[in-house]
Order: C-alpha cells, then sequence, then structure tokens
C-alpha cells in the first residue's frame, strides 16, 4: 500500500525502516520525520502524516507479533508514538481500547529515545 504518493513510500519501505530504527541501541521514537528522513525523502505536502502515524503504529505492533522486536520495546515505542501525536494535533489521542490518553504537558513529555529495558 502506499502511504506517501510524493514520495512513493509504501508501508513495506516503512516496515523495512523501522527494523533498522528500532534495531538500534537507544532506539529514537519512530516518528514519520525521522521514517522519512531514514528513508532519505522529504515530507511535501503532509497529507500523509496521519497514515504515517498510523502504519508506523500497527507495522510495530506486526513486527512485535512476528517476534521481529521485543514487547518491551513495541509498547514503549507505541505509548510514546500515542503521546508525541497527540501533543502534535493539540488533542488527546485514543488508544485502541478508546479510552481517552491523559492530557500530555510539557513535563510528561517523553525522551526523546527509547528503552530496550525489560518491563
Amino acid at each position: 500500500m502506499i502511504v506517501c504518493s510524493c514520495t512513493m513510500i509504501s508501508d513495506s519501505d516503512i516496515e523495512a525502516a523501522l527494523l533498522e530504527i528500532l534495531g538500534a541501541p537507544d532506539a529514537p521514537i519512530p516518528t514519520p520525520g525521522l521514517v522519512f528522513r531514514h528513508l532519505s525523502k522529504r515530507m511535501n505536502c503532509c497529507g500523509c502524516a496521519s497514515l504515517a502515524v498510523d502504519t508506523i503504529y500497527n507495522k510495530v505492533d506486526a513486527m512485535e507479533k512476528k517476534g521481529l522486536i521485543t514487547p518491551c520495546l513495541s509498547a514503549a515505542a507505541r505509548s510514546k508514538l500515542l503521546k508525541f501525536s497527540a501533543r502534535c494535533s493539540g488533542q488527546p489521542s485514543w488508544s485502541k481500547t478508546n479510552e481517552p490518553a491523559a492530557q500530555v504537558t510539557s513535563d510528561d513529555m517523553p525522551s526523546p529515545r527509547l528503552s530496550a529495558a525489560p518491563c
């Protein structure tokens, strides 16, 4: 599936980038901007940003189920990506259980790196 038609980035391109990004020690939060930079691309119109976030979230979940990343790393990536997404949109994000996420303040902002430490 094409995620960004401006730069021709597919969901499989995103998955490959996530494998490399999340495989690094002290992996950064896999934001769309980071994934695009990793692929040597730039967001042009940003119309794909919400689809890119959803794709990243779903790919992280699928990679955990396949055993490609640890559950702890997957949980950390998902929670920080949700907080990041909520901060960028200015609205609370919703979890998969449809419970409102906590309001994010500048004091609550996640560190820019994910911890691979045990849960």
